[in-house]
């Protein structure tokens, strides 16, 4: 029955981890993504975009 707590504690462990970094390269992504957005913008001579906060509590 421990061998069985074990296996599926790492499972899940497994699972969180790999969640985890999912989320950290999908930031990352998102942040290239806006960063190329904005170059193409300026070369263009075009204003800036910000990314919009998020509204955080209310």
């Amino acid at each position: 029955m421990t061998i069985i707590w074990i296996a599926l504690v790492s499972l899940v462990a497994t699972f969180l981890f790999d969640f985890i970094i999912f989320k950290i390269e999908h930031e990352r992504a998102v942040e290239k993504s806006w960063q190329e957005l904005n170059d193409r913008l300026e070369k263009e001579g075009r204003p800036r975009l910000d990314k919009k906060k998020k509204k955080r509590g209310k």
